[in-house]
């Protein structure tokens, strides 16, 4: 017998009562904190709530109970109106997801453990679901972040799309054989009849037919991975088509959005993207202060004074990834603790007298 669902209790912050609540935090951390993030620990202070309790405020996917946001818009001077919040959607497990067979997630990352990114969240969202930007594009360095962005974004607006469709060019895959594999996939969910060209002009043409007729979005991650790297935006021989595909997605109107990810800019968006061209690229950064707290909780309890907490991140960049890393090293080295983390780093050499485990937190100073 099938078991009901688990009604999820608690609200979350809707996107206006979080940009509300950004905005007086802001604006606080300018006056009395330099423009500096405050730190989870000093958000506990100022709202009297568990450190947990404001890490689930601040990601707005877990719910908390209506006294908490609250107290947490009272630190702020702001009143709570209903509109602030709301109850939370079913969780984002892609298991769940793909219960719907239009929606292919089957080689996206996990995002259970996302911190952050709100604002680009919100900027995101603005441009696809509201402005219906038909290309964009999530730039950055290997381990900001782009591929589990794109991934929360894509959970989160799916509902408003016929058909999702994640690719990953990690392996850097012919133009024509990753064409053919989603449009094996967009005919079969649109109900058309699934045959696909053998030119790849024609298999163009018959994509472009899709995403005029339907709202589908398309996510291809690591598309740095079909340039040369020995100049910005030059594509190696014989990916050429790449480059044909996204100008045309981004010259030619139609009612879906073709969302990537690369660690450098395709040339063809350079000519082609603004305010109302229906094209953009959002550059990404490292998470600040308080995100990187966030991120660090998911792997156990840590102890560190607030300039301790902003030298450590700082340092790093706010590089997801490479918190990630620091963040495990620190519970199995220092038992938690971020003080020993930046005394044994200022050696910045391998030592055979250093904790088991030092020498790899050395390496990536």
């Amino acid at each position: 017998m099938k078991q009901p669902s688990k009604r999820r209790r608690g609200v979350i912050l809707t996107l206006k009562g979080w940009e509300k609540f950004r905005d007086a935090k802001t604006q606080v951390e300018r006056e009395e904190n330099g423009g500096d993030s405050f730190s989870l620990e000093k958000l506990s202070e100022l709202t009297k709530l568990s450190l947990h309790t404001i890490s689930r405020i601040l990601g707005r996917d877990e719910p908390v109970d209506r006294s908490s946001l609250q107290s947490a818009f009272e630190a702020f001077k702001l009143q709570l109106c209903k509109d602030d919040y709301i109850r939370p959607s079913p969780p984002e497990n892609l298991e769940i997801r793909r219960i719907n067979p239009h929606y292919d997630w089957s080689e996206a990352p996990d995002v259970s453990m996302f911190c952050g990114r709100a604002e680009e969240l919100l900027q995101l969202r603005q441009w696809i679901s509201e402005e219906k930007f038909r290309l964009v594009a999530l730039l950055g360095i290997g381990g900001i972040g782009k591929s589990t962005l794109a991934v929360k974004l894509g959970l989160q607006i799916q509902d408003e799309f016929e058909s999702v469709v994640w690719r990953s060019l990690q392996n850097a895959p012919p133009v024509e054989t990753q064409l053919t594999n989603i449009l094996q996939f967009l005919l079969w969910a649109l109900r058309k009849e699934i045959v696909i060209p053998e030119s790849f002009d024609e298999q163009l043409s018959k994509l472009m037919e899709c995403l005029i007729n339907h709202r589908c979005l398309v996510i291809l991650d690591n598309v740095e991975t079909v340039f040369s790297g020995s100049q910005a935006g030059q594509y190696r021989a014989g990916y050429e088509g790449y480059g044909q595909l996204l100008k045309r997605v981004g010259e030619v109107p139609h009612n879906s959005c073709v969302l990537l990810t690369s660690r450098e800019k395709p040339r063809e968006i350079v000519p082609l993207e603004g305010d109302r061209t229906g094209v953009k690229s959002l550059p990404l950064t490292g998470l600040n202060v308080t995100e990187g707290q966030q991120l660090f909780q998911h792997k156990g309890q840590f102890t560190g004074t607030e300039l301790e907490w902003q030298v450590l991140i700082n340092h790093y960049g706010g590089n997801p990834l490479a918190l990630k890393i620091v963040a495990a090293g620190t519970q199995e080295v220092f038992n938690g603790k971020i003080a020993p983390v930046l005394h044994f780093s200022d050696n910045r050499k391998p030592s055979s007298n250093a904790p088991n485990g030092f020498n790899i937190f050395v390496s990536l100073f």
